[in-house]
């Protein structure tokens, strides 16, 4: 019966989510992915289906914009800059943090403040600066390259949990340019200042070390969708997990569900 490949996850862990997940309104897609060597506690909930992006793309914008780098095309201390009513035009709405100014304003960042500004607040404006400064084909590249076959960058973006989980094991793995480069862009998805979803019900600290636990991930919305992807740095059982949604009837009981499941996983992680 054809060549397809058996995905090897964890029956337990997701017929949890599963049944969870039930009685719950909206669609979800669940990803999670083992980085132990030889793990396989990993599940696949829809996860091969494109759902809308919302701000998950900028992952991938990240992604090219340090492979421009690494080409010589730009550098992180290169100056960008945009008028206001421009990147309202192209966002189809005033970003948050800018209802204030004027439209004939002209927002000024260099490359390293734009990637900072989408990681720690997921500032629309400088996603589209940085988009239109290295290339929205070029994010499409960056996306092809990796084999991320899900993913559309164009209106509407999406793509897949098992494309975003993808990119971020290539993250992990130091793939991304290199070793330096993924460690950039880990430490600034660490930064992330929204976190009511992934970390809102994990501990502060490795329990079984007292470490720092550090998460790194970025978030996304859209009207009746809430999404968040990350890598979980649990020391000793470190993983992957994207959670996308789609058809929320009330966003507010999607991000809850999403902390909820964010728990599940890390606690079944933690007890093995």
């Amino acid at each position: 019966m054809g060549g397809e490949v058996k995905k090897e996850g964890d029956d337990v862990l997701q017929g949890r989510i599963e049944d969870f997940l039930t009685e719950r309104q909206g669609d979800y897609a669940i990803y999670v992915k083992d980085l132990t060597t030889g793990g396989k506690r990993n599940v696949y909930i829809n996860s091969d289906q494109a759902f809308e992006a919302a701000s998950l793309y900028k992952l991938f914008l990240m992604a090219a914009t340090f492979e421009a780098i690494n080409e010589g095309k730009l550098t992180l201390d290169t100056e960008i800059s945009a008028k206001l009513s421009h990147l309202e035009e192209v966002l189809g709405s005033v970003d948050y943090g800018y209802q204030e100014l004027p439209g004939d304003e002209v927002a000024t960042y260099t490359v390293r403040e734009c990637l900072d500004r989408i990681a720690r607040i997921s500032d629309n404006y400088a996603a589209i600066m940085l988009a239109e400064k290295v290339g929205w084909d070029s994010v499409q590249t960056t996306a092809d390259k990796i084999g991320a076959v899900n993913t559309t960058i164009k209106t509407p973006i999406s793509t897949s949990a098992e494309d975003v989980g993808l990119l971020l094991e290539k993250i992990y793995l130091g793939e991304i340019v290199s070793f330096e480069s993924s460690e950039q862009i880990i430490n600034m998805l660490a930064t992330a200042q929204i976190n009511n979803r992934i970390p809102a019900k994990l501990p502060k600290t490795n329990p079984s070390t007292g470490s720092q636990l550090k998460i790194a991930h970025k978030t996304g919305e859209l009207s009746q969708v809430r999404n968040d992807a990350g890598i979980v740095f649990l020391d000793g059982n470190p993983y992957i997990i994207v959670m996308m949604t789609k058809n929320l009837k009330y966003e507010d009981e999607g991000i809850e569900n999403l902390a909820e499941i964010s728990k599940m996983v890390f606690d079944y992680y933690d007890s093995k």
